[in-house]
């Protein structure tokens, strides 16, 4: 298969290599796509994510998969309690930990499905297109609810179903279609990716929002990623990003109190 360059496959963490990002060049790379005008993560997939996330102050902050953690100084900046960082890439863990420097932030070297949460320690848990990357969601999910304190909340953004289940029309360059095929067929989806194989593993809809009921969370937001026309410089690319939705966003919260026990029961 060809490899394919659309930045709108750039992820923040892949925890099923965590070597890839340790590759000679793949960093540095993956980076320089991320200064790309119009690239989507900052065109698209920020602001849709920043607006979820809402005010940060006072909080404690868990976040999956993050990359460089641009976000985890920018939410200490805007008065976070606290940010830790779990990521799988020790070069990536090792420029957070440099962006962090001086703020009440620290980075755990490991995979997301390595993490084992702390009971009640999280005001807020983040993933930015890094649970696609994950095999076991179910145990991930289960230490996000463990995690969060009484109406804590995840804010997740995904890539697309649609994107996830499209494989079959990429192409050298950029996409001009996007064909959709077993979109039911859910698991493992090896793909080429800046020279390396990688693999997502596609989940549909209504996978995504079980995850969310089985864990004990509870869905308040499903937005998809509908670009805004003052976020891009390009009229072309823009009309482009308008054809299909590149990300998916879920917020959930745990419970207030604790849910009360029927008479008899466990």
């Amino acid at each position: 298969m060809p490899e394919h360059r659309d930045p709108c496959l750039i992820l923040h963490s892949m925890s099923d290599d965590g070597g890839f990002y340790d590759h000679d060049g793949v960093a540095s790379t993956y980076l320089e796509h991320r200064q790309r005008p119009d690239n989507p993560n900052d065109a698209i997939e920020r602001p849709t994510f920043l607006g979820l996330v809402g005010g940060l102050s006072g909080l404690d902050i868990i976040d999956l998969g993050f990359g460089a953690t641009a976000f985890g100084r920018e939410a200490l900046e805007a008065g976070a309690r606290s940010y830790l960082g779990i990521e799988v890439s020790e070069r990536m863990a090792d420029l957070a930990r440099h962006n962090l420097e001086g703020l009440a932030g620290r980075v755990d070297h490991q995979a997301i499905e390595e993490w084992s949460a702390e009971a009640a320690g999280a005001d807020l848990v983040t993933s930015r297109l890094a649970l696609n990357y994950v095999e076991d969601l179910d145990g991930v999910f289960r230490q996000v609810r463990k995690a969060l304190r009484p109406s804590g909340r995840l804010v997740v953004s995904v890539e697309h179903p649609v994107i996830t289940s499209s494989f079959a029309s990429l192409a050298d360059g950029r996409r001009t279609s996007w064909l959709v095929d077993d979109y039911f067929r859910t698991g493992a989806r090896p793909h080429q990716w800046l020279g390396r194989e990688v693999v997502k593993y596609h989940h549909t809809l209504n996978d995504w929002l079980d995850l969310i009921e089985n864990s004990g969370l509870r869905l308040e937001r499903l937005r998809e990623s509908h670009p805004a026309r003052e976020n891009f410089q390009s009229e072309q690319e823009y009309e482009r990003r308008l054809r299909i939705p590149l990300f998916l966003f879920l917020v959930a919260r745990k419970a207030a109190q604790p849910e009360a026990r029927l008479p008899g029961g466990a």
